[in-house]
């Protein structure tokens, strides 16, 4: 049996599955009478996209190099967040003149969120990851999808660097620049992964199957029998609605942010869905399992990163567990049995 974790895009609602993981990660080292377990090390594969490779990544961060075991903990990783995330999405005058306010630029400057990454991913390569990992994002210059694994038979991305892996992964299209790097010969203009695969479940689950496949050949298939996925959303919060009276004057300029919105919510909202049917077909549901806690406390949007808003999001976080206390202490319970 593998255990598939995957993590949707979302902000700095990234905060919510990372207090979610904090508490099972948390849940799994009190049934094992142990305070070094770090749930990176219980998981096969770990998928993510923008905010969600964020997470995903400093699961697998090794604490040194050559090492299989992980660096951060859960707790350690949302502290990250509540700390990094009024920098990221700091508003700065000069580039809201520059910009007109996001109309004529980015809306955030790239130097927003570089150094937090350096400083947290160092110079660790994909290849370093303590597990195989999968994160997306989408070149605009070549106009194609990247799915940047360390696992892969041909080991294509293993020499990438994870900070840029993740520059790419979480660079939202008009409220970040994209990323630019080069490997070799080979140049990444990217931008967030969202545009086609917010919530990145589906994508994780073939590249479970087909890497398997490529191991063991014929006897390597995988059904949902034999795989267990666990994807965290980044909260269900109240949309914000765009009436006909409103849309139907829109131009270019007006969709711009409504329609960024719109495909990140939708790609996640099919993808479970998706999920969901395909599980329930092989006989399998309790295989699937979705997490993705309403927000009540917080209504703001994702780049909303000011100390109000972080405590709503660790608030909601925290009204989830208590209220779904029993269904995570035996998913815990379930990880646990996969770890033996």
């Amino acid at each position: 049996m593998k255990l598939i974790l995957a993590i949707d895009g979302g902000g700095i609602r990234g905060l919510v599955p990372a207090a979610i993981l904090d508490y099972l990660e948390k849940k799994i080292n009190n049934i094992k009478e142990t305070k070094t377990i770090k749930i990176g090390s219980c998981v096969d594969l770990v998928g993510g996209t923008s905010t969600g490779s964020i997470v995903g990544s400093l699961m697998l961060l090794p604490c040194e190099k050559n090492s299989k075991v992980p660096k951060y903990t859960m707790e350690e990783i949302t502290q990250m967040y509540i700390e990094m995330g009024p920098d990221v999405f700091k508003s700065h005058f000069w580039h809201n003149v520059k910009t007109l306010w996001g109309l004529f630029g980015p809306k955030f400057p790239a130097s927003n969120v570089e150094p937090d990454l350096l400083r947290m991913m160092d110079h660790y390569k994909l290849k370093d990851l303590v597990k195989p990992c999968l994160f997306n994002a989408y070149d605009i210059d070549k106009r194609r999808v990247n799915i940047y694994t360390n696992h892969d038979s041909g080991q294509k991305y293993s020499d990438y660097y994870v900070k840029d892996v993740i520059r790419g992964s979480t660079a939202i299209p008009a409220y970040f620049p994209p990323a630019l790097f080069n490997v070799g010969i080979e140049t990444n203009t990217l931008v967030d992964g969202g545009v086609f695969a917010n919530n990145p479940s589906m994508v994780s689950y073939i590249e479970a199957i087909k890497e398997n496949r490529k191991q063991k050949g014929k006897n390597g298939r995988k059904s949902p029998h034999s795989i267990i996925v666990i994807s965290l959303g980044t909260g269900n919060s109240q949309r914000k609605k765009f009436p006909y009276s409103k849309a139907k004057k829109w131009g270019m300029v007006n969709w711009v942010f409504p329609i960024i919105d719109i495909l990140l919510s939708g790609s996640s909202d099919v993808v479970d869905y998706e999920m969901t049917k395909l599980f329930e077909a092989y006989s399998a549901s309790d295989n699937y399992i979705r997490i993705n806690p309403p927000l009540h406390f917080s209504t703001a949007p994702s780049t909303d990163a000011s100390k109000e808003n972080i405590t709503n999001l660790l608030k909601d976080s925290a009204a989830y567990i208590k209220e779904n206390q029993t269904f995570l202490d035996d998913l815990a319970q379930r990880i646990v049995d996969l770890c033996r």
